[in-house]
């Protein structure tokens, strides 16, 4: 028997001698391709013994004053042999009681990508601090944003939500006349996926890292800010800076006013405690308003205020221009009440706003005595705010919650979750993941006696899909083809069911005028009236030529360069698209081969839709150090096959485990450079470590090529840099038969093939001191 620890919070829970505790762990299971799983257990039991009382604070007993919230999960680690092998947290399902005595408490283990829906809740995208990416909101900057190859993590997408933009001909909304030109009201901003992702880290504490993260294909897809039909603009938020003016005694005593924050926790000793306790209805009322400095209040101006509880938007109260914003929140006084409030400002224009507050006591609903005097009253003071015409990005993200943003960027892109520590998630395509993955040869661990060999029950169809867009040019598409712009279905000759992978997003189908470069959407329906889309993913492209006309509210510019945002982007000199399909881009007019089913989801399936694939299902008993160390990605080797691990089932005391496996296909690793364009110089590659790998070194040869790095100690980018002269090449005629030359440096290609490939060397060390070398092929078009 192993010796099982499990901790909550740092304090060990004691087990019981005889109760089995089972770990279920799968990534991407065959059954729901789409989604990432992670490790749950059975509900298990522990002891009531005096210690895990103490932890579980008597929870069969609601009279004990408790400090903990039984809906939330805490923190739990568990240990095989002392050995670490999970983290995650530990649910409190219920206690068991026999003639009246507490028996033991059902609790159930989360793995950490588990947790990470915990963290977002209810959470929707207008709750992140975008404030570090706001910029002054001025025509000329968003003119900038239009035109500059700078790197702007806002920019300024040419979508129109207000008229059909036209080229040529003349007419009223032809952008190619002075007269008729697009003005920087009419457009919405766009920020990267990669500030987003940065804003869920600072509001949750938690660090996603992953090479992909900072690869272009990334960080060059942006999501397109619109929630209105047309654009307003709203100032950036500031917090109300709470300066004082509360009495230390009576409200002053119940209530924390401090760090910018109302923090009311309810305490039986108070004065207002013992009310409540008594029999009395007791609260607190908040009292805020915003108006105008000196009691100037520009016409135009709207004033609003934010209030969040416990970090959560629950309202915003709008003055209408020349009024005040004023509101109001009773907080009931009980045992109950852990509350904290924080506001927010924000206005429409440049201006100062002074701010007001007070905390009154009620009770029995009065804030007077029979006397008629107050309970309590005590004023808050609160600075002032300047505002200035820094765009407010978080007002304007779509209506979406956290975690459905973040599970759409992940099937977009078919990401995996792996958690590393209980704050730390590393985020990688599927297949990158796999390719850090060790071999692990457990054939002398596993049943050979008890082994069945199933068929795959694959899926007879697969759709990928976007939501339905209505915006014109999408919906002609759509009643033309029957489906959405950019969407695939993959049929196969089999009798299993259907399954769909569908997007949060919708795919805005953008135009491209003919003989120019430049390339516009339309947020506009058959009506040619503005819609607001559902959430949308763009790619930005390189800098194009162009000649438009463009107002930045001070004067009517010629543009002549721009950076076009659709579904297309140039990496590595090659084409990629958001589309998972070979519909015809919209910039190029011809369909794109790297889409995102074959660069992101077509090397799994094609594992899995192999005539040779098989579903293993096979026991065993893996020692300590393989079951603390053994990762998902990691591929078994029974006899002479190897395996991916669909699911695994740990017994933690015994070390039994029942198995699920796929046979694996792949190639082992995957570090080789799809093909790069003509002439293309330069080209970047992550290069990953992988599981138990210390280090790896490069080794050119005589390419020519030059490495950024030579020897890679963590995950990185590399840059290779091809020879600046293409070698000259001897043509080898078809009816050739032999050719021998002693030359290493003289190129060969046929008539029939156009390309360069340069092979790199790379060598693997291991941290048992073990090296393995590979070949790294780089193949340049000609």
């Amino acid at each position: 028997m192993r010796k099982v620890q499990i901790y909550i919070e740092g304090q060990r829970l004691e087990l019981f001698d005889d109760e089995t505790i089972q770990v279920t762990s799968s990534v991407q299971n065959v059954q729901d391709i789409a989604k990432v799983f992670t490790d749950f257990s059975q509900s298990f039991t522990v002891p009531a013994s005096e210690r895990n009382n103490i932890i579980f604070q008597h929870f069969y007993e609601n009279a004990v004053d408790t400090t903990l919230d039984y809906q939330v999960r805490r923190s739990a680690t568990i240990e095989i042999d002392l050995i670490p092998f999970r983290t995650g947290k530990i649910q409190l399902e219920k206690s068991n009681l026999k003639k009246g005595r507490v028996q033991s408490y059902t609790v159930t283990f989360y793995g950490d990508v588990r947790t990470l829906q915990d963290y977002f809740g209810e959470d929707k995208l207008n709750t992140l601090d975008m404030s570090p990416y706001s910029h002054l909101y001025t025509g000329a900057e968003v003119q900038t944003r239009i035109t500059s190859s700078s790197s702007y993590d806002v920019r300024y997408p040419l979508i129109s939500s207000d008229r059909v933009w036209v080229y040529g001909g003349g007419g009223q909304q032809d952008i190619s006349q002075n007269s008729h030109h697009i003005h920087y009201t009419e457009l919405f901003p766009a920020v990267r996926i990669a500030r987003v992702f940065d804003a869920i880290e600072t509001k949750y504490g938690i660090d996603f890292q992953g090479l992909f993260l900072s690869n272009k294909r990334f960080t060059n897809c942006y999501l397109w800010l619109k929630n209105k039909d047309s654009f307003d603009f709203y100032s950036d938020r500031k917090p109300l800076d709470i300066t004082g003016g509360y009495s230390p005694t009576g409200v002053g005593s119940f209530v924390n006013v401090a760090n910018n924050s109302i923090d009311i926790v309810f305490d039986p000793t108070d004065l207002l405690g013992i009310l409540s306790s008594s029999g009395f209805d007791t609260a607190i009322k908040i009292y805020i308003n915003a108006y105008g400095y000196i009691g100037a209040f520009p016409s135009t101006n709207i004033t609003y205020i934010d209030v969040y509880e416990n970090g959560s938007l629950i309202s915003t109260v709008e003055a209408p221009a020349g009024e005040v914003a004023e509101f109001t929140l009773i907080v009931p006084y009980d045992n109950s009440t852990d509350k904290i409030y924080t506001f927010q400002g924000r206005t429409t224009e440049d201006f100062t706003v002074q701010y007001w507050g007070d905390l009154t006591v009620l009770v029995n609903g009065s804030e007077t005595n029979p006397s008629g005097a107050f309970y309590d009253y005590n004023p808050i003071y609160i600075a002032d705010n300047v505002f200035v015409k820094n765009i407010d990005l978080s007002s304007n993200m779509p209506d979406m919650k956290i975690a459905d943003f973040v599970s759409g960027v992940f099937k977009q892109f078919n990401l995996t979750c792996v958690p590393t520590n209980p704050t730390t998630f590393r985020i990688e395509p599927l297949e990158d993941w796999y390719a850090q993955g060790r071999l692990v040869d457990v054939t002398k661990h596993i049943d050979i006696d008890s082994i069945d060999i199933e068929r795959v029950k694959l899926f007879k169809k697969i759709d990928f899909k976007h939501q339905k867009g209505e915006t014109i040019l999408s919906r002609q598409f759509g009643d033309a083809n029957f489906r959405e712009y950019g969407d695939l279905q993959q049929v196969y000759d089999y009798d299993g069911t259907d399954y769909t992978i569908e997007l949060p997003f919708e795919n805005i189908l953008h135009t491209k005028f003919t003989n120019t470069n430049l390339q516009v959407g339309y947020s506009l329906d058959k009506n040619l009236q503005p819609i607001i889309p559902k959430p949308v993913l763009l790619y930005m492209n390189d800098q194009k030529s162009c000649s438009f006309y463009f107002n930045n509210g001070s004067s009517t510019n010629h543009i002549t360069t721009y950076m076009p945002f659709g579904q297309d982007l140039v990496f590595n000199g090659a084409n990629y698209t958001l589309n998972f399909g070979w519909d015809n881009s919209s910039y190029h007019l011809t369909p794109i081969q790297n889409n995102i089913f074959i660069v992101y989801y077509y090397n799994y399936l094609s594992n899995l839709y192999s005539k040779k694939q098989r579903l293993t299902y096979c026991k065993g008993l893996f020692p300590t150090p393989i079951l603390t160390s053994l990762k998902m990605n990691d591929r078994l080797i029974i006899r002479d096959k190897r395996y991916i691990i669909n699911e695994i089932k740990t017994n933690l005391n015994t070390g039994d485990v029942d198995l699920i496996l796929l046979h694996d296909f792949r190639p082992l690793r995957n570090q080789s450079l799809g093909r790069v364009g003509k002439g293309v110089g330069l080209v970047s590659t992550s290069i990953s470590l992988g599981n138990g790998v210390t280090k790896i070194d490069l080794d050119m040869g005589t390419t020519g090529v030059i490495a950024s790095t030579l020897s890679i100690t963590s995950d990185t980018d590399v840059t290779f840099t091809f020879p600046s002269t293409i070698p000259s090449y001897t043509i080898i005629a078809e009816n050739s038969d032999d050719l021998i030359t002693e030359n290493n440096l003289i190129y060969f290609r046929s008539e029939e093939n156009n390309a360069i490939v340069y092979d790199i060397n790379l060598t693997y060390t291991y941290d048992n001191g073990t090296t393995e070398t590979e070949v790294m092929t780089l193949t340049q078009d000609i």
